[in-house]
């Protein structure tokens, strides 16, 4: 099983809109289109996505060329005001293991697009790093895609 991390395109960082309800800019379609036309060439089982808007629609149009179900996974949404670091992360490796755990297969290939925030938990599963505060705060730029697999083989 293959997981592609991909960090949402390019969004409208404007104050006065709340943080879940950020769409991409402009940009950010370009950046999703041009990702979406590589990734055609792959068969993907499913997308998983934050339910942010920007991460919606860089899901959707990632799918324009793919043409999997889409699902919305609230752990992979960014930090909430009373968690902490480790909770983040903890949160976020839960929702990867029972992806882990529903897609068995050495073919299945599912796309998770959440926010830079998460790569680190991204990281920290698959080289089996135990969350905590203490861990390295990993960014990720828009729309950037990381691949991880179970099995130590890419393709």
């Amino acid at each position: 099983m293959k997981i592609l991390y991909v960090h949402h395109a390019d969004r409208d960082k404007n104050k006065n809109i709340m943080q879940q309800e950020q769409d991409i800019t402009k940009n950010g379609i370009k950046e999703a289109s041009l990702l979406a036309e590589k990734l055609k060439q792959i068969k993907v089982t499913a997308i998983y996505t934050s339910p942010y808007l920007r991460c919606k629609h860089t899901a959707e149009i990632l799918n324009q060329y793919i043409k999997v179900p889409i699902y919305e996974e609230e752990r992979f949404n960014e930090m909430k005001k009373e968690e902490s670091w480790k909770e983040l992360q903890e949160r976020n490796m839960q929702a990867i293991d029972d992806l882990v755990n529903k897609y068995k297969e050495d073919d299945d290939f599912v796309i998770c697009v959440t926010s830079g925030v998460n790569l680190s938990a991204f990281i920290y599963y698959f080289t089996k790093i135990k969350p905590s505060n203490e861990n390295p705060w990993i960014q990720a730029v828009a729309c950037s895609p990381v691949l991880f697999s179970t099995n130590n083989k890419i393709f």
